[in-house]
C-alpha cells in the first residue's frame, strides 16, 4: 500500500516538475533526504530510550522520523528520495531498517507552547540550544516570556514565569561545596580502610556484590525503624544493609536494630541530627550531600549497590526478588531508577527519584557517581540532591552511553507519593485490595517526617511502637543493655491509625478531617 501511494505520488511529481515537493535538493538535501512517520508505541518497544514514557494521545501517537540521505530512508520508498509530497507511514522496523545512525531528539507535546526546532546543517552537536522572547534583568538573568523581545539564549531551566530551576552556584555555595569536598578527600584513605574493616567483620554483601545503602539522621530514626520492623514482619533478610549514621545516636539504634552501620566525625560530624522541617530546607539539603558522598564511597570500593531512603517499604526482596533475580530484565541496565512522577523541567527527562535506585559497579558508573560528587554545589544551590543527579545523568548517558532505565510511574512495580497523591485514588485501592503486588512502597511527596507517618499510620505500614518514637536507645526502656531493639519497638502486626480521610487508608477514615481542603473522602 505504501508502495502504490509512493509511484502514485512519484509520477505526479515527475508530470509536475517539482511542485509541492517538500524537500529541495539545493538548499537541505544535504541534512534530509526524506521522511516518515511510525507509531511511537512500536519505536519505543524497539529503541528502548529508558525515559518513563508519556501516555499515547491523539496528536502524538507517532514518531516523525528525517533521513539525511536516500539511502538511509525504508527500502520501499527511497525512489521518493527527494521527491516527497507527503510523510508516508511506515512499520517501526522498516523506519530505522537502513539507519547506521539514528539521533534521538524527545520534544515536548503538550500544545501549550508556539515552540519552533530548527534544524542547522552544522558541525554536530549532540546537545539542543534553547531560545526564548525574553528581556534581560539588571543581574544577568532573564524576565517573563514577552513576545515583544527578541529570541534570546537561556537556560533549559527557564520558564515562561521567569522562574530559573538551574541558576549557576553562587561564590558562597561553590566554597561551602569545595570544603566539604576537601574533608572529604582527606580522610578517604581512612574511610575506605574502615568500610572495608566493617565488610570483612559483619556486614554481608549480597552475593559477595551488593551492597543496600541508607542514610539516616536520629530526626529520621522513626522511619528507620520502621523499615526494619516491616521488613522483619515479613521476614526478608537485612543483612546486607549498611546505614551510613550522621550521628552516633543513629549508629547505636541501627546497630541494635541489627543493622551494620558507620558514622564518620570527619565527614557527617556538621550535619544536623534534627529532621528536616520542609522538603529543600538546610538540613534537608545536608543530607542530600551526604546521600552522595555515601553511594560514591560504595562505587569506589568496587560494589553494586541498591540506593534507598529510610521511607521505603519492602513487599518483594528488591535483590533476590528483583535486581539480582537471574534472567531479570534489569540485567542490562547500569541503572534502573523509580520514577519520582513530577514530570517538570527540573527533572527532564528521566524524571529519576533518588530515593530508590540500583547501580551496577562499572567505569560508566563510576565516572557517574565521581561528577555527582564533583558537582555538589548544584545540590547546594537548587536545594536537590535528584535535580543534580538527573542533569548529571543526561549528560552522561550522552558522553559515554551510561545505560538508564526508569521503571515507568505507570507500571506496577514502584509506587511512591505519585500514586499515593492520585485524585481517582485508583492505584491505592488496587494495592489494598491485593490486585497489585509491588516490589516497594516509597513514602515520597510529602511534607515532613510527621506525615510520613501518618500516612503509613493510615496505609496500614507503620510497625513501631509509641515508647520507641524519637527516643535515643539509652532512652528505651529495656534496650539499654540489649543488642536487639526489634523485640522491643516493633510490632508484629501494623499499628492502624486514621488521621485524615482525603489520604489513602487501607480502612475508611471518614469521620478524620481532610489535610487538603475541600478534598473529598479518598473511601
Amino acid at each position: 500500500m505504501v508502495e502504490e501511494r509512493v509511484k502514485e505520488e512519484c509520477a505526479n511529481a515527475i508530470g509536475g516538475g517539482n511542485a509541492g515537493v517538500m524537500v529541495d535538493s539545493t538548499t537541505i538535501g544535504n541534512m534530509v533526504a526524506g521522511m516518515a512517520i511510525t507509531p511511537k508505541s512500536n519505536f519505543t518497544e524497539l529503541i528502548d530510550l529508558g525515559v518513563p514514557l508519556d501516555k499515547i494521545k491523539t496528536g502524538s501517537t507517532h514518531v516523525l522520523i528525517l533521513y539525511s540521505q536516500g539511502r538511509a530512508m525504508p527500502t520501499a520508498i527511497q525512489e521518493q528520495s527527494l521527491k516527497q509530497t507527503f510523510v508516508p507511514e511506515v512499520s517501526h522496523t522498516e523506519a530505522l531498517e537502513n539507519c547506521d545512525y539514528l539521533n534521538v531528539q524527545l520534544v515536548d507535546h503538550s500544545k501549550s507552547r508556539k515552540q519552533c526546532l530548527a534544524l542547522v546543517p552544522q558541525y554536530e552537536s549532540y546537545h539542543l540550544q534553547k531560545w526564548m522572547r525574553v528581556p534581560v534583568k539588571a543581574n544577568g538573568f532573564h524576565g517573563s516570556l514577552d513576545r515583544k523581545q527578541p529570541l534570546r539564549l537561556v537556560s533549559r531551566g527557564l520558564n515562561g514565569k521567569a522562574k530559573e530551576e538551574f541558576p549557576p552556584p553562587g561564590k558562597g555555595v561553590t566554597e561551602r561545596a569545595f570544603a566539604m569536598l576537601k574533608t572529604y578527600l582527606n580522610s578517604l584513605d581512612d574511610v575506605k580502610k574502615d568500610l572495608k574493616d566493617l565488610i570483612q567483620n559483619g556486614l554481608k554483601p549480597y552475593n559477595d556484590k551488593v551492597i543496600i545503602v541508607m542514610v539516616c539522621n536520629f530526626g529520621q530514626s522513626e522511619l528507620l525503624m520502621n523499615f526494619v520492623c516491616h521488613a522483619r514482619s515479613k521476614n526478608f533478610d537485612t543483612s546486607s544493609v549498611l546505614v551510613f549514621a550522621t550521628d552516633t545516636e543513629t549508629e547505636d539504634l541501627a546497630k541494635s536494630l541489627g543493622l551494620a552501620a558507620y558514622y564518620d566525625e570527619r565527614n557527617f560530624g556538621h550535619i544536623p541530627s534534627e529532621a528536616a522541617k520542609r522538603y529543600g530546607d538546610n538540613r534537608f539539603t545536608a543530607m542530600m550531600v551526604a546521600k552522595i558522598v555515601c553511594v560514591q564511597l560504595i562505587s569506589h570500593l568496587g560494589y553494586d549497590f541498591l540506593f534507598q531512603d529510610v521511607d521505603i517499604l519492602w513487599y518483594k526482596h528488591p535483590l533476590s526478588d528483583y535486581f539480582v533475580k537471574p534472567g531479570h530484565w534489569t540485567e542490562k541496565y547500569d541503572a534502573i531508577f523509580q520514577d519520582d512522577g513530577g514530570h517538570s523541567v527540573r527533572y527532564a527527562p528521566y524524571s529519576a527519584n533518588s530515593g530508590f535506585y540500583y547501580v551496577r559497579h562499572n567505569d560508566r558508573t563510576r565516572s557517574f557517581l565521581n561528577t555527582l560528587l564533583m558537582s555538589s554545589d548544584i545540590i547546594i544551590q537548587t536545594d536537590s540532591h535528584q535535580q543534580a543527579m538527573i542533569a548529571i545523568l543526561n549528560e552522561h548517558v550522552s558522553l559515554y552511553g551510561l545505560r538508564v532505565k526508569v521503571v515507568s510511574r505507570d507500571e506496577e512495580d514502584m509506587p511512591g507519593g505519585y500514586q499515593w497523591n492520585m485524585k481517582s485514588g485508583s492505584y491505592m485501592k488496587a494495592f489494598f485490595s491485593g490486585e497489585i503486588k509491588p516490589l516497594i512502597f516509597h513514602m515520597s511527596w510529602t511534607m515532613n517526617k510527621d506525615n510520613k507517618i501518618k500516612y503509613f499510620q493510615q496505609m496500614g505500614a507503620w510497625h513501631v511502637e509509641e515508647r520507641c518514637i524519637a527516643k535515643r536507645k539509652n532512652e528505651i526502656s529495656g534496650a539499654a543493655s540489649s543488642n536487639e531493639l526489634t523485640s522491643t519497638c516493633c510490632s508484629v502486626e501494623p499499628i492502624f491509625k486514621c488521621h485524615y480521610r482525603d489520604k489513602p487508608s487501607v480502612h475508611p477514615c471518614k469521620d478524620s478531617p481532610p489535610i487538603d481542603a475541600g478534598r473529598s473522602s479518598f473511601w
